[in-house]
Order: C-alpha cells, then structure tokens, then sequence
C-alpha cells in the first residue's frame, strides 16, 4: 500500500524515481543512466520537479527498501498515466538499463517487475 508520500508524487517525480531506481539496480549510477533521466525529464515534462530533493530521498533510501519503493511508485505512476505515458517510460527505462550496453540481474530484475506490474508484454 503506497504511502500518502507516494500517492502525493507528480507524474515527473513518480517517473524520475522508477528510472533512478532503475539505475542503482546494477549497484551504481553512471553517467549514460544520468544522462537518459536527464533527457526523460527534459522530454516530457515541463512542471516544477526538485531534483536535488528526490535525489536525496533516493540516496538516503536503503538499499533493502529500493525493490519495495520501485514497486509503490510504479503502481501510482500506473494510475495517473495513460498507456502513451508508460509505454514512454518503459522506452526510457529500458535506455536507462542498456545505457552501459551491459543488463546486469539487478536491471533485469527490476525492468521485469515493471513489465509485469504494468502487464505490459
């Protein structure tokens, strides 16, 4: 059950956590990951979004606790989105996991677990 945090998100906040969760999934952000994020949020949205703060949200969360927020925040982006929307971010993601042109287990993992929570084949 996402928490009021969560339900609060906007699309762009809800977005940039899926993909920086994304990319610590191999264990480390590099610089192709940051920059498909960079590139997603300077596509599609245009409202106010506090990087700095959601970075830090992301830093500080435990590693044992990325699977579960993953998993929370993609279930409210599902819902405030249309299917365009997602489909968009399943481009982005996947870019964000390939950026290193190297799918670890952990990518895997995670790219999969939004496939499914999302149904998408």
């Amino acid at each position: 059950m996402p928490t009021q945090f969560i339900k609060k998100m906007s699309k762009a906040e809800a977005g940039f956590h899926i993909l920086m969760l994304l990319s610590f999934a191999d264990g480390k952000l590099n610089k192709a990951e940051s920059a498909v994020i960079i590139d997603f949020l300077n596509d599609h949205f245009t409202g106010d979004l506090d990087i700095i703060k959601e970075q830090a949200f992301i830093y500080a969360l435990p590693s044992e606790a990325h699977e579960q927020h993953f998993e929370e925040v993609a279930q409210h982006f599902f819902t405030i989105t249309t299917e365009d929307e997602r489909h968009t971010l399943t481009r982005f993601a996947m870019d964000v996991v390939m950026a290193d042109e190297d799918l670890k287990q952990g990518e895997n993992r995670f790219i999969t677990k939004l496939y499914d929570l999302w149904a998408i084949e």
